[in-house]
């Protein structure tokens, strides 16, 4: 394995998470210890309502843990400041999710384009990087269709380059296929799983689908606030 696979990119240490919501004091996340490096592919299974979403928005520091580190390509997210953090998902972290989520407003290209621009490329090389990634997941065909024109499995083809076209370290799926169809939810799961090996990205991904979650390097299940290897 290369030294880009074996790239240490997120490491949790010892995380906890617990909401206040009136007198109660409910634990959602207990003690939880994980390392990913660039050639990994992690499922996260468990029941609803257990915390896996939670989970996902304490890796990106979308959400502060109640004790513990989460270290994102050697940066701990509790002591950067919030326009650093954001520029660390900017530049390391994609996310998909069960909804693309894509502005409806914009086209495709325009879509894919945006993560580049906040980086404030030149208009010209975010196109033609937008470009590249919309073909490599087959809807350079598209590149002027809004949402409202496309189906939902040209959506999360969509929502997958607009997640790549960074080139990050590590993409976040919560449930990325439960809204498609079984058919379309194949080809997109085998999508990701190509980038993975081809871009060197990690993947870490929600799913109820164990089918899915099998294909994946390592499984984990997330029962009793606590992160289980299968």
């Amino acid at each position: 394995m290369d030294s880009v696979s074996q790239e240490l990119v997120l490491e949790l240490k010892n995380i906890n998470k617990r909401f206040h919501d009136g007198e109660l004091d409910i634990t959602v996340l207990s003690d939880i210890n994980l390392e990913v490096n660039r050639a990994d592919s992690i499922a996260i299974v468990g029941a609803s309502g257990c915390g896996k979403s939670t989970l996902l928005q304490l890796m990106a520091g979308l959400d502060e843990v109640t004790q513990g580190e989460v270290i994102l390509s050697g940066q701990i997210l509790s002591q950067v400041s919030e326009t650093n953090a954001d520029q660390l998902r900017n530049k390391h972290l994609g996310f998909i999710y069960q909804f693309h989520h894509l502005l409806p407003e914009f086209t495709c290209l325009e879509n894919v384009m945006m993560p580049l621009m906040v980086r404030k490329q030149s208009v010209a090389e975010c196109r033609r990087q937008a470009i590249q990634m919309l073909t490599r997941v087959h809807m350079d065909h598209r590149l002027t269709h809004k949402p409202s024109e496309l189906s939902g499995g040209e959506r999360q083809r969509v929502a997958i380059a607009r997640a790549l076209v960074t080139q990050p370290q590590l993409i976040l799926a919560d449930e990325p296929t439960g809204n498609l169809d079984r058919k379309t939810a194949m080809q997109v799961f085998d999508l990701m799983l190509e980038l993975n090996v081809e871009q060197h990205t990690a993947l870490i991904m929600v799913t109820h689908d164990i089918s899915l979650a099998h294909r994946l390097s390592s499984k984990y299940e997330l029962r009793d606030g606590r992160l289980l290897r299968l």
